[in-house]
């Protein structure tokens, strides 16, 4: 059933409300937040006059629709200055492009103090981390599922995002070979296909800039830009339980622990590759698998703080 997201109503400060919705794990979208940022002020033009002959690794030509990149993340990898590929994202004709999963220090020197999420969020050990993310229209980031608590600030232009609950991960169909992404399209999905998606509590809303949007860990995400845009994310907080993988994986069914077991073998033991075919992929669940009998840790290589 589609919902819109809620807005929160009468409120004492935006920060407080954040705070109420990470420590009751709901997600919520606020408006405002970010404004006194320098950060907010950023646009295309401003950022090429700073870095515009910096070389840059982006994908370019990639499929507008489900987050899905056949053939690899590696096929759609080119190498360009950054005012070429901010000249491309901005060309209405072009297919999509995306520079994503940056930290804004490879990027931008000096302008980390530009944001500070460490005002919105609560105070903990755990590592975080933040990511920059600049895109054309209908880049698409598919249907999946973070470690981590996310805080999204949207800076430029404007995003379609769906959120689905976690404890409702068999409604969306993961991937048989990596569980935290989806095969489900929210804006173009076959009821004939995967006909329990209709039973899923799927969450709408549309990113302005400014906007905040609080992502719980394990929330499954999808998030399609409706123009040119550059986004920002936080990853903080503990990350998902091992156990509550093992738990996922268990309640999937005999087809994924096959497969799981498969890929343990094939991308560990045998030391094959494994091919990335969505954007900026975890290991497949056959290699965490791997890691967490190995290194007692099923999110080894899926932190991004680490």
């Amino acid at each position: 059933m589609l919902k819109t997201l809620p807005v929160p109503q009468h409120q004492t400060t935006a920060s407080n409300v954040l705070i109420n919705a990470i420590q009751s794990r709901l997600p919520i979208k606020i408006s405002g937040l970010v404004e006194n940022w320098p950060a907010s002020q950023w646009t295309f033009e401003l950022l090429k006059a700073k870095i515009g002959a910096k070389k840059v690794k982006v994908l370019l030509d990639i499929p507008q629709a489900g987050g899905i990149l056949p053939g690899g993340q590696d096929k759609y990898e080119h190498i360009m200055t950054f005012t070429e590929f901010i000249e491309h994202a901005q060309c209405i004709k072009a297919p999509p492009c995306y520079l994503g999963f940056l930290r804004i220090h490879e990027l931008i020197q000096d302008h980390t103090l530009d944001l500070d999420f460490s005002s919105l969020t609560p105070k903990s050990l755990e590592p975080t981390d933040t990511r920059l993310w600049i895109g054309s229209a209908n880049t698409c980031s598919g249907l999946h599922s973070d470690l981590k608590d996310n805080v999204f600030a949207q800076i430029l232009g404007r995003k379609r995002v769906f959120l689905v609950p976690f404890e409702q991960t068999g409604l969306v169909y993961p991937f048989i070979d990596n569980i935290v992404n989806s095969q489900v399209d929210p804006e173009n999905y076959s009821y004939h296909k995967f006909p329990k998606f209709i039973s899923a509590d799927v969450m709408e809303t549309i990113l302005e800039p400014g906007d905040i949007l609080f992502i719980p860990r394990g929330w499954w995400h999808y998030l399609r830009s409706l123009a040119p845009s550059i986004s920002i994310n936080h990853w903080f907080g503990k990350p998902v339980p091992d156990f509550t993988y093992l738990c996922l994986l268990a309640n999937l069914g005999p087809r994924y622990i096959k497969q799981t077991v498969m890929d343990l073998i094939r991308y560990s033991l045998l030391n094959c590759q494994y091919r990335q075919d969505f954007f900026f992929s975890p290991p497949s669940t056959g290699e965490r698998l791997f890691n967490l009998l190995r290194h007692g840790d099923f999110s080894r290589r899926n932190n991004p703080t680490i």
